[in-house]
């Protein structure tokens, strides 16, 4: 496609999101099919997430059904040892169906152990050639971490998260990157590094579900202009969906507690990425549509809010959020002294590993 045309649409699609906003803006507990970022650029609000998307043909599959059924946002990352996979289902996608590049928002994230200038880029390099692309839609920081490379929760102190956002700024000007975000990142964090960018974050993803709802660092990034996309939005697992609260406003609306739930999402104003394992799934998420047909009052969302308890689906040891720090606390100073002697011997490549198939990571049922 022509610069101008793809430049024209770009534009098209701006245009008719902020009238699509107008239009909206009276009907109460309305939701969007998009969100506009702060650089301009359209994000669709319901993505599927690829994160222990595998077998490879089971992700192929989970991909393509979400494609065809119109679910246009695919989250991926390089952390997850599958872009590989992924990639060619694009190529396969483009290259058949009545889909093309433009049609599709791609994100991925830097892992923890690239944050110097010329490792941002190099992993960036690695993705867009696992993906079979030229450009990334959204690229983000994964965490507020700094390892040096090869390795894990080995702190380099010789970098820093504003040293690596320099760099992605930089990636955002040559056009390699559309827009640039972070994730997994606090108050606090955030507002550090938005004291030193000359490009504002247009995403933050973090953990939200009923129950961690992570109300106050959702609005506190909405105040600051940034976007947020919420992961693990089922809490990964079934609980959720047999519990029952969910299940009685469920039968209320006459619709399903996993459109219950991304309903509750979407009219909170955030962005959605619920993973599927299976084709089934997929196309399930995808269903646009079946989410229009029905609202959630603001009782319903209450008594969603009232499942919080402080329930973490992100066990990782460098993990800051105050729902896992106490434990944090021991665990990753007991990491750091099991894993040294490795890591003094070894390097760790995750992009590499998951082409080379050293490392995959089992389906879940979502």
């Amino acid at each position: 496609m022509a610069a101008g045309t793809s430049s024209f649409r770009k534009t098209a699609q701006a245009t008719s999101h902020q009238q699509q906003q107008q239009k909206q803006k009276h009907q109460k507990n309305d939701i969007s099919r998009t969100q506009l970022l702060n650089d301009g650029n359209v994000i669709p609000t319901l993505g599927l997430g690829t994160w222990k998307s595998n077998p490879p043909e089971e992700c192929t599959l989970a991909i393509t059904s979400a494609l065809r059924n119109g679910l246009t946002h695919l989250d991926c990352a390089s952390a997850y040892a599958n872009e590989h996979v992924i990639g060619k289902c694009l190529s396969k996608v483009f290259g058949d169906e009545d889909t093309s590049r433009e049609d599709v928002f791609i994100t991925s994230k830097l892992w923890n152990d690239r944050r110097k200038p010329d490792d941002v880029r190099e992993a960036l390099e690695q993705t867009l050639e696992d993906l079979q692309l030229e450009y990334i839609d959204l690229y983000l920081i994964h965490w507020p971490v700094c390892w040096k490379r090869g390795t894990v929760l080995v702190d380099d102190t010789e970098t820093s998260i504003e040293e690596c956002w320099k760099t992605m700024e930089q990636l955002k000007r040559e056009g390699k990157v559309k827009s640039i975000g972070v994730s997994n990142f606090n108050q606090e964090q955030l507002t550090q590094l938005m004291k030193h960018s000359e490009i504002k974050p247009a995403v933050n993803q973090i953990e939200s579900h009923p129950m961690l709802p992570n109300d106050a660092l959702i609005q506190f990034s909405k105040k600051m202009g940034v976007a947020v996309t919420a992961y693990s939005p089922f809490a990964r697992g079934s609980e959720l969906f047999k519990n029952e609260i969910v299940r009685k406003i469920a039968e209320r609306r006459q619709t399903t507690p996993s459109k219950v739930i991304l309903r509750w999402h979407l009219q909170r104003g955030v962005i959605v990425i619920p993973k599927s394992a299976s084709e089934i799934r997929a196309k399930e998420n995808a269903d646009f549509q079946a989410l229009e047909t029905f609202s959630l009052t603001e009782e319903d969302m209450e008594e969603l809010r009232a499942l919080d308890c402080d329930y973490s689906t992100a066990p990782a040891p460098w993990s800051h959020f105050p729902q896992v720090a106490r434990r944090n606390k021991i665990l990753r100073p007991l990491f750091k002294v099991l894993t040294y002697p490795f890591f003094k011997v070894f390097s760790m490549d995750v992009q590499m590993m998951g082409r080379k198939k050293f490392i995959t990571f089992g389906a879940t049922r979502r």
